[in-house]
């Protein structure tokens, strides 16, 4: 009733099914990755979106919004039916993903998904999501992430923008990616200054096709 989060559900579960409809062998994480890498974080009026804050004494102002308010931002169905890139995950990457997790039971995991974790470890981190959050972020960490191509054979360069207490670098600058490839790209944070607060920004993969696919990305810096 305040943020408006039921709402979303329905909308979202309604623009996935066009998705599905459209590509019926896509994976469920390969239509987040739609939604996700195509979504905006302007407004109508091409303004930053906005969000609700509430003062001690209760008066609602309205702030510039972040990635924990809007997500990967508002989704745009038309750009998510042809998002040019995706970031796919299996079933077992996900069960990686929650081996990883700090002080997890092993034993509820193999409990709800009848699958048990080995003990090759991993970051969470690691997940091959459309997005890149790291709450406890020291000196230098690099992840990877593999896109796959659901286009025509396309060339895209590579960009980044983070706040100034956090570096963000993702290589290569530019690559071409055949249609029905894959291409892996790796991304360092680096923590310039410790803020105590988290650092957002994000990696923006333009290609010559019109086609724009953005990552954000979350993190908070520690000595």
């Amino acid at each position: 009733m305040v943020s408006g989060t039921s709402m979303a559900a329905p909308h979202i579960a309604g623009i996935a099914a066009l998705v599905k409809q459209r590509y019926p062998h896509w994976s469920p994480a390969a239509i987040k990755s739609a939604l996700m890498t195509t979504a905006t974080t302007l407004d109508r009026q091409n303004r930053p979106l906005q969000a609700q804050q509430y003062s001690k004494s209760e008066i609602m102002t309205l702030v510039q919004a972040t990635p924990f308010d809007y997500g990967s931002g508002a989704v745009d169905p038309k750009a998510a039916l042809d998002p040019g890139l995706i970031l796919d995950a299996s079933y077992q990457d996900y069960i990686r993903f929650l081996c990883s997790v700090p002080d997890v039971d092993p034993h509820e995991i193999l409990n709800v998904t009848s699958s048990a974790c080995n003990a090759t470890g991993g970051r969470p981190a690691d997940l091959n999501s459309p997005s890149i959050a790291i709450s406890h972020l020291e000196g230098t960490q690099t992840v990877k992430r593999t896109v796959t191509n659901v286009a025509e054979t396309e060339t895209y360069v590579i960009t980044t923008r983070m706040s100034p207490e956090i570096a963000l670098e993702a290589s290569p600058p530019a690559m071409t990616v055949l249609s029905g490839a894959s291409h892996e790209i790796t991304v360092s944070l680096t923590v310039r200054s410790v803020t105590g607060g988290y650092s957002f920004g994000e990696i923006l993969m333009k290609g010559n096709r019109g086609h724009k696919v953005r990552i954000p990305v979350v993190a908070m810096g520690f000595r």
